[in-house]
């Protein structure tokens, strides 16, 4: 029945907002707000966890029915990927990237990484024309979000040029790191949803 509802509600979300259809439709969090206005600090009781597998199926039946393109997950642990991928084929492989740059939810840790600016600047390249170059030489596909245009412009100007074998090895060294506990920028208390979320990313 989850996975029903979830197909029913993304009807009329897209019945009001006048779409037939979106390119990408994700799971942002593997959990839910139960709030009718966005507020951070959120409240415990507006946290819950959510049946992950219902919620995949649901969304496999939005891009059966033609209303997305492609769905995907992002801020999920392999351990919770790992719960889908009983479902999950190359068709829908989507690994998105991005930063918000606010204090709550931003870093600049790729832009400050030394391996990437050096190589950005034998190439003539930006640090996010390599980080993105890298990601397309993996396979992955790029979600990028910016309103600038130049940076649009940029973000589509890494096809006519390669990284090197021994600069890919390079990037492949760069220690892997998490950025964002949700206990302490969703919630200030203690939350059991958010502390096993926490958890698996350690």
């Amino acid at each position: 029945m989850a996975g029903e509802q979830i197909t029913i509600e993304t009807l009329d979300c897209f019945a009001n907002l006048g779409l037939e259809y979106v390119d990408l439709y994700l799971i942002h969090f593997p959990l839910k707000l139960i709030q009718e206005e966005f507020k951070v600090p959120v409240p415990n009781e507006c946290i819950a966890a959510i049946d992950i597998k219902a919620v995949w199926e649901g969304m496999e039946e939005c891009q059966n029915l033609g209303l997305t393109k492609s769905i995907g997950v992002s801020n999920f642990s392999s351990k919770r990927i790992q719960q889908i991928l009983s479902e999950w084929h190359p068709c829908n492989r989507l690994l998105p990237l991005g930063a918000v740059g606010n204090r709550t939810w931003g870093h600049t840790r790729v832009m400050e990484c030394d391996v990437l600016q050096d190589i950005a600047e034998s190439k003539g390249k930006t640090v996010a024309q390599i980080s993105l170059r890298w990601l397309y030489d993996q396979g992955v596909v790029i979600a990028v979000k910016s309103f600038n245009t130049e940076r649009m412009k940029e973000n589509l100007d890494i096809f006519d040029w390669c990284l090197t074998k021994e600069e890919l090895n390079k990037i492949d060294q760069i220690p892997q790191r998490r950025h964002v506990y949700l206990i302490g920028s969703i919630v200030i208390e203690h939350n059991d949803v958010l502390a096993e979320i926490d958890a698996d990313l350690d």
